[in-house]
């Protein structure tokens, strides 16, 4: 079993904690780090763990094998890299990091301390996604031309100008980093890598200083098209459409339900089973870190989203501008 602490104590490591503890034998919660002192006793008390004043603490206790991070976005890089450094397995919650740059740097620290490194993008783990990729590989969609994605939640209709994500840094082009950069895993995953885009934000409704309408078009190196959006103030709602020349295929209700149309037919539902996707994306991690199957998200597919998130916020920043896409780290360009 797997020993780790949660570095970050908020709302989302609340979820991920409720979805693994005391409910798997593949990895177990001993601990939890945060910043702010209630919330470390907060955390403590619920899950019966030990409470760390400190990362720093957290990474010299011997017994932690693994930390799960759950930090502010701009915190990311630099503490996967400590982990590694001090021999600790990393889980760090999407967006990997905000830079394709430093996402690169910190996946080669992991590589040389010989640690896992795994980030969160847990709708891979869906039943819908799973189905729809199976589709895809399978050639049963024919010859796929477009892909249209959209996540959105009113989430920051409540912030307030103290909450950290309540920044253009933690946010850029308003949603991606919190929500869009979940559609761009799964194109990726589904379609393969992106060549260039171009993106819009604006900030619409929301009283803080990040955008909260955001759009872009993307073009697949393979040569399909797609659209991603997302919208930090307008209610939830998550799908994922791709169209080829022999059927359409749509996953929503957050990749729970899947509807297959056929050339010539009508929509069709898919049977789907139930599974709790932030459990899985976790013991998957264990069972990485334990000898068992890597971690089923490429690492060179993550900084590769991240080379995307990045550009589509620097094509936003420049007013909507089509700009290449490096996978490398490199800086985005222009066409």
């Amino acid at each position: 079993m797997l020993k780790v602490a949660c570095v970050g104590l908020g709302w989302w490591s609340d979820e991920l904690a409720k979805a693994v503890h005391g409910k798997t034998d593949k990895l177990r919660i001993v601990g939890g780090a945060a910043r702010t002192p209630a919330k470390r006793a907060a955390f403590v008390e619920r899950l019966g763990v030990r409470p760390y004043d400190s990362y720093e603490a957290v990474l010299g206790d011997s017994e932690i094998e693994g930390v799960i991070l759950t930090t502010p976005h701009s915190l990311h890089a630099d503490h996967v890299v400590a982990a590694a450094k001090a021999g600790k397995h990393v889980f760090v919650e999407k967006p990997f990091t905000l830079t394709a740059a430093s996402a690169a740097t910190a996946a080669e620290v992991c590589r040389r301390a010989g640690v896992v490194l795994a980030v969160g993008h847990n709708r891979r783990f869906a039943p819908a996604a799973v189905e729809l990729k199976r589709l895809v590989d399978a050639g049963i969609l024919g010859t796929i031309l477009h892909a249209e994605a959209n996540f959105s939640a009113p989430s920051a209709l409540n912030y307030t100008p103290e909450r950290w994500r309540a920044s253009r840094v933690e946010s850029p082009a308003g949603g991606l980093a919190g929500l869009g950069i979940h559609m761009i895993d799964a194109l990726i995953w589904l379609l393969g890598p992106m060549d260039r885009t171009i993106c819009q934000a604006r900030r619409l409704a929301v009283t803080v200083d990040i955008d909260d309408t955001t759009s872009a078009l993307i073009e697949f190196k393979a040569g399909y098209t797609g659209y991603l959006g997302t919208m930090c103030a307008a209610p939830y709602v998550v799908h994922l459409r791709v169209l080829g020349t022999g059927a359409i295929a749509e996953a929503r209700g957050d990749f729970t339900q899947l509807e297959v149309q056929r050339a010539g037919g009508k929509p069709e539902p898919v049977p789907l089973p139930s599974i709790d996707t932030l459990r899985a994306e976790l013991e998957a991690f264990a069972d990485a870190c334990t000898g068992g199957p890597a971690y089923p998200v490429r690492i060179e597919e993550a900084i590769h989203g991240i080379a995307v998130m990045e550009t589509m916020a620097r094509s936003a920043a420049l007013s909507g501008a089509w700009l290449d896409i490096g996978s490398d780290g490199s800086a985005p360009s222009r066409c």
